[in-house]
């Protein structure tokens, strides 16, 4: 097996077992990387504590420094173990990784293969039928898969060769697993009969991955006439110019494009039935996976979750320092401020309060503002009202 043909800063991702053990000792002996590597415990074994000091022990022999994350897995509604565990894993990666760097994970031949038929089995398209890529952006730099060309009986030959001590987790012959009852029971009888069978299915996922690209560039020069740049809205009367197809392909692309997950096909055709054709008098959403998309002015919004926000309430504000409003996740600094008032208060919009507007040289009403201003229904009790003497003197975020 050969080197790894990467050069650089490199972050590997070190679980103890087998395949990241391989890739750990091909790093450390390509003199062209200058690696470091990331453990990631996530509580959900009490033998994980052992994998921490086992890979503390051999970091140390090989000098490579080592970053532990300990994590707590809160699964979302809905969500198996396995998809939490990757999530979070994932994430903190893209915490760890440095800007400079490229995140090196120990995927092989075979957990390509499996990857492939787990997809299929979803119903999935050309998007998740090509599988795994062997590098990609990601976070502040790039993830790489050098070994996706590797099968797992190579890896077990180098790591008796080089007399690897790797971990066994027992998790992994739990046959609940989706991917290991794939692995153990499915896959040793199709190798059995199709001898080639990891090397078609890589084949096959190579084919797809270029026609997924061929794909988003037709939908990245299709996006570019439909969607607004300066708030990545989608102009609907401009989407339904484009074929059923096309515009199911154009949204799918403008949500990954708006970095959120794929909706399932049954939340895409709720997209068209629920938001796009929804009576024009409402103020429809879609929601998935902490996503929502909505609709106003004949366009498309998409947005992480709102967070809970009670617009009753009220805060006297110190100038002096800045303003924390937890349910916005929001700080408010004193840079902001049109007004040397020391205290002033801060609240949010109730119904029929006025502003004046120096442009008109007249009190307006803030319903009326917000309509001129585009701002949506559901960002509009959120807009922190700065208000002095009992009256609204500024809107945080909103140029009068």
């Amino acid at each position: 097996m050969q080197q790894i043909s990467l050069k650089g800063k490199a972050l590997v991702a070190y679980s103890g077992g087998l395949d990241s053990h391989v890739l750990l000792h091909l790093a450390s002996q390509t003199s062209d990387l200058n690696i470091r590597a990331i453990h990631i415990h996530h509580g959900l074994q009490k033998i994980a504590d052992t994998w921490v000091e086992h890979c503390q022990s051999v970091c140390d022999k090989l000098n490579i420094p080592l970053q532990i994350v300990y994590l707590k897995l809160r699964p979302n509604k809905g969500e198996s173990i396995e998809g939490s565990a990757r999530e979070a894993r994932y994430q903190a990666f893209r915490q760890a990784l440095h800007p400079d760097e490229i995140l090196l994970t120990a995927q092989h031949q075979n957990d390509q293969s499996e990857t492939i038929l787990l997809q299929l089995f979803r119903g999935a398209g050309v998007q998740g039928l090509a599988a795994m890529p062997e590098i990609r952006d990601f976070g502040k730099g790039k993830h790489a898969r050098p070994l996706l060309g590797v099968s797992r009986r190579e890896l077990e030959h180098y790591a008796h060769q080089y007399q690897l001590n790797y971990i066994e987790d027992p998790s992994n012959q739990d046959l609940s697993f989706d991917r290991n009852y794939l692995r153990q029971q499915i896959l040793p009888q199709l190798r059995q009969r199709w001898a080639g069978l990891d090397k078609a299915l890589n084949r096959s996922a190579s084919i797809q991955a270029e026609t997924r690209q061929l794909l988003d560039e037709i939908a990245a020069e299709d996006l570019s006439c439909i969607c607004d740049p300066q708030n990545n809205t989608v102009k609907i009367d401009k989407l339904l110019d484009f074929s059923a197809i096309r515009q199911k392909m154009l949204l799918r692309y403008w949500i990954a494009q708006s970095g959120f997950k794929y909706p399932s096909e049954k939340k895409l055709q709720h997209l068209f039935s629920d938001v796009i054709h929804a009576r024009e008098d409402a103020q429809p959403l879609l929601e998935w996976q902490q996503t929502q998309i909505r609709r106003y002015n004949k366009r498309l919004y998409i947005m992480p979750e709102l967070t809970a926000h009670d617009p009753r309430q009220s805060f006297v504000w110190d100038t002096t320092k800045p303003l924390k409003i937890a349910s916005l996740q929001l700080e408010l600094s004193p840079e902001i401020l049109h007004t040397r008032k020391q205290t002033v208060t801060v609240r949010f919009r109730q119904g029929g309060e006025k502003i004046y507007c120096p442009k008109k040289n007249k009190m307006i009403p803030l319903k009326k503002l917000f309509a001129e201003k585009g701002i949506p229904p559901w960002l509009r009790s959120r807009l922190p009202l700065i208000c002095a003497d009992g009256q609204i003197i500024q809107i945080a975020g909103l140029t009068l």
